[in-house]
Formats: C-alpha cells, structure tokens, sequence
C-alpha cells in the first residue's frame, strides 16, 4: 500500500469522525420510572435533603448549600467536578426541578415527578443536558450513561429511605 493512499485513508477516517462528532445532538434526556417501597412524603424527604446527600450517595463528595437553601454545589468524588443546581420549582412531596450544569461542561433541568400508588411510590426522573462544547459531548457520549446515573441515584435514595426507617423503628 502506498504512503499516499495510507494518508488518504487516514484523512478519510479523520474526516468521518469528526463529521460524526459535530452530527451528534448536544442535548440528551432521559426519563426513568422508579417503584419505592416507602410513602411519598418519605421518598421525597430523602430526595430533597440535598445537605445530606454525601452521607448516602457513593459519587458525592461535598455539598455547599448557598444561604437561601435554593442553591447549591456538589463536589463530585471520582472527577473533582463541580456541579451547580438551583431549585427551579418545588412542590412538596409531588415535583422538585431543578437547573443543573457544570462550568464549561454542562447544562441541564431535571425533574423528579412522585406519586403514591398501591403502599409505595413512583418516582418518574428525568434528565436533561446539554453538552456545552465538541469535547463534553463526546466524553459525555463515550462515559456518561444518564439512564445508569438516575437508576443507580434511586438505588441509594432506596438504601437510604431503609436506612432512615429502620432508625425510626429503633426509637
């Protein structure tokens, strides 16, 4: 093979990722359904104790509450990121928005919807970002599944809200 079709091949392919990149959508979202085995008022209790959270959830590792309580910052473990969130809408025990983003990265809402039904709660999640640049979007595309991150949030709210009750019990 010559050097010059091995160039052409290699532009050929260099060319064609970045067409890939720059075709891929900046905004995702996601929307989850999630069965607690808890009353309303008590899944929504843990979802909202934002102060809380780095006791319960694994990729937390700081948050800093602004002096409102409506604002706030999450430090997150594995990355060291910063991420930001402001309480768009809140009405208690039935749907919490939120902004969220990360500077330069990300910017997104989300919205937790819950619902009493049959003993236990439904919780409908859903996310939504937008890559804010060329490499965000394609390491949130190759590293961040949106899915994996609300049903493993609910895993630990789920973790938590036993935890809590089981200490009630106690008393």
């Amino acid at each position: 093979m010559s050097l010059e079709l091995v160039f052409a091949l290699v532009a050929v392919l260099v060319g064609l990722a970045i067409a890939i990149v720059l075709l891929l959508p900046a905004t995702t979202s996601t929307t989850v359904e999630v069965r607690f085995d808890a009353p309303v008022q008590t899944v929504w209790q843990v979802y909202t104790d934002f102060e809380g959270q780095p006791n319960w959830r694994s990729d937390i590792g700081k948050v800093e509450m602004a002096d409102d309580k409506t604002a706030w910052t999450e430090t997150l473990k594995s990355s060291g990121i910063i991420v930001r969130f402001r309480i768009l809408e809140q009405t208690p025990s039935s749907r919490l928005v939120l902004q969220t983003g990360a500077e330069g990265k990300f910017e997104g809402r989300y919205v937790a919807e819950f619902r009493q039904q049959q003993g236990g709660t439904i919780g409908v999640f859903t996310e939504e970002t937008t890559a804010l640049a060329v490499v965000p979007k394609v390491m949130r595309r190759l590293f961040f599944n949106q899915r994996k991150f609300i049903e493993e949030f609910a895993r630990e709210a789920k973790a938590e809200i036993r935890r809590r009750e089981s200490n009630e019990v106690q008393r």
